[in-house]
């Protein structure tokens, strides 16, 4: 009984090490990572939030605008539709309107621009890494639903503070 166990586990694990995204899956992916940049930079709250399963989590290891600061502490997993909403209402761009109107301008990654893009099968759906400037990276955990690919979770690991 136990060698049937460990050979069923055994099993399990190799599928789950052979199991690749497919590139379909990829550039859905990659399509989800451009629609947040866009809903981000141009202050859509709630698009923003919708690209968020309901029981999803964000994760900032350093927030850095006061305001966030202020609201959530140096460190804080914030979850929910609402909590989402307040996070990008709240960024320090969002607040100033000369910053808004700056970043409506500006160009944005397509969903081609994510070459760094890592992406790797587990139990909890897809697992992706993506580096920020200065040693900054996204871990997320993308999840593919009836609406398409959404995030599960996503953590920001904020390089070490210039000083």
């Amino acid at each position: 009984m136990t060698q049937l166990v460990a050979l069923a586990a055994f099993l399990v694990a190799i599928a789950q090490a052979s199991a690749t995204v497919s590139p379909a899956d990829r550039a859905a992916i990659e399509r989800l990572l451009a629609a947040y940049n866009e809903a981000l930079s141009s202050c859509a709250s709630a698009v923003y939030a919708d690209l968020f399963t309901s029981d999803a989590t964000f994760t900032s290891d350093d927030f850095r605008g006061a305001t966030h600061r202020r609201l959530y502490g140096k460190t804080a997993t914030l979850s929910g539709h609402d909590k989402l909403v307040e996070l990008v209402e709240t960024e320090e761009f969002c607040l100033d309107p000369q910053q808004r109107a700056a970043r409506a301008g500006a160009a944005r990654p397509g969903a081609d621009a994510f070459p760094t893009l890592t992406l790797e099968v587990s139990k909890e759906g897809i697992r992706g890494v993506l580096p920020l400037g200065r040693g900054g990276r996204y871990e997320d955990v993308y999840v593919k639903t009836a609406d398409g690919w959404k995030f599960r979770s996503r953590k920001v690991v904020m390089p070490a503070a210039q000083r």
